[in-house]
């Protein structure tokens, strides 16, 4: 298998995965699967080398176009994380507000009166 083909299924495996929408709680699983298929498709690159087939030409066309679905892919979930980490944060301010809502108090408008 020439690794055009090779590169070729990591690839396509990372486009399926990449349609995938995962639940909250599988996201974790999700990112992994993610990174190591992104790793083994980076060894594989250098090996990558003209001249290249018909048919790898064809495979490389291909490989682009799925790259680009995936980028756009990835990108979503990537503002749907953030977004979950905004969510999250302002949700331990509020818990932080609630349970000592004396703590952040500011002392700028304080008057000292110096008459004797």
């Amino acid at each position: 298998m020439s690794a055009v083909q090779q590169v070729y299924g990591i690839t396509k495996e990372l486009y399926e995965l990449a349609l995938s929408s995962p639940s909250s709680e599988e996201r974790d699983f999700y990112i992994e699967k993610i990174e190591e298929l992104l790793e083994k498709r980076q060894k594989l690159l250098p090996q990558v080398q003209p001249p290249f087939s018909p048919e790898e030409q064809k495979l490389g066309r291909e490989i682009v176009q799925m790259n680009q679905v995936i980028d756009e892919q990835l990108k979503g979930q990537k503002e749907e994380i953030s977004i979950d980490i905004r969510k999250l944060k302002q949700k331990q301010q509020k818990t932080n507000k609630y349970t000592n809502p004396y703590e952040n108090l500011s002392f700028d408008g304080t008057f000292y009166d110096k008459r004797k």
